[in-house]
């Protein structure tokens, strides 16, 4: 970039960061990249007072606070979700500051995120909004009174070089993870008596509070545990499918899972909820299944279990999906095409 930006990090960017990701333990998060090859400076929780470690209301106030210090060395800011840029806009309106703001709204129709756009007006303070789903785009317009031309539909992301195909054998294993809106009784239901592993990595390092549908009782084929980067990876390469089984949502939820199994080339089932957009292309990148819906779910990962060509088939158009259009290096160039665009005054976008 020729302009100086800000972004606004809902993370902890320390050297312990950096040096995993050196080390290639963990994925590179669009931030770094953005760092690295636009010139973006970072503002995250490293640099913040009393270094929060979590989302909350306090790490928020105090985020806003130290960017608020530094906007007018700057030609434009980037919250990188709504929960820094609600609050930042919210500020900028209240004090006249004018700086170009750039936000990523992941879930902006939440009840709760819902009344205080309609309460403080905080698209008045925010130039352009980026949102992973079409859906979302729409429901922003029509109930949440934001312009049309702020809005933007931005696909998400995953590191190709980190979540990549590996020289492991497959086994008759059906890996889910993650956790934001899951159905993971649907999916106890559907695979509860099949001849198959099930290991459901249910913690999420994105959304560690949010809330799953479960089994009452677990099936006994079933194992349970929380995957970091690393064994997660390893579980996905000795998958034969990956499920992403949702409760339906108006946002992309499983997103995250979703680009990183088609990006290491696996087969995968996701549930084709109303916030999916255009993600899976269901019998060419993977296959959809409508929700709450056992006996296609079962179908679907029945087949794929006893198809390897069709798997193998899947996993490769995935893997060249994601390379070809949701890398992570292809994210950074579209959000420092956008911070660029506004720092130099355009406020509607092309």
């Amino acid at each position: 970039m020729n302009r100086r930006a800000l972004m606004l990090v809902s993370a902890t960017a320390d050297g312990t960061l950096r040096r995993e990701v050196e080390d290639g333990l963990r994925p590179r998060p669009e931030y770094l990249v953005l760092e690295r090859d636009h010139g973006v400076e970072l503002l995250d929780w490293s640099r913040l007072p009393g270094s929060p470690r979590g989302r909350s209301a306090w790490s928020s106030a105090v985020h806003v606070a130290a960017a608020l210090r530094s906007l007018d060395r700057h030609d434009v800011a980037f919250s990188d979700s709504e929960h820094v840029g609600i609050p930042l806009a919210v500020a900028m309106r209240t004090l006249g500051i004018d700086t170009p703001h750039l936000v990523i709204g992941h879930h902006l129709t939440t009840p709760a995120k819902a009344r205080v756009f309609r309460r403080t007006g905080a698209h008045r303070s925010m130039t352009r909004i980026l949102v992973h789903s079409e859906l979302q785009g729409e429901l922003a317009h029509r109930e949440l009174g934001v312009p049309q031309a702020k809005l933007v539909v931005v696909p998400y992301y995953a590191d190709t070089t980190f979540w990549r195909p590996m020289d492991v054998a497959s086994e008759r294993l059906v890996v889910a993870a993650g956790r934001e809106h899951r159905d993971y009784a649907i999916l106890a239901e559907a695979c509860g008596t099949m001849n198959a592993q099930v290991f459901v990595a249910a913690g999420s390092v994105h959304s560690p509070a949010a809330t799953s549908h479960e089994p009452l009782v677990w099936p006994t084929n079933f194992q349970r545990g929380f995957a970091g980067y690393h064994a997660l990876r390893e579980l996905y390469a000795r998958a034969s499918v990956v499920v992403v089984p949702l409760v339906e949502t108006d946002f992309q939820a499983g997103v995250t899972t979703v680009l990183e199994a088609m990006s290491m080339g696996k087969a995968v089932v996701v549930t084709a909820t109303k916030g999916q957009s255009r993600l899976v292309v269901d019998g060419v990148t993977g296959m959809c299944v409508p929700p709450n819906n056992a006996a296609m779910l079962r179908d679907a990962i029945g087949f794929l279990l006893d198809n390897e060509m069709e798997r193998r088939r899947l996993g490769q158009a995935a893997r060249e999906a994601v390379v070809n259009d949701w890398s992570v290096e292809a994210y950074a160039r579209r959000l420092a095409g956008h911070m660029e665009d506004l720092a130099m005054g355009n406020r509607v976008a092309a």
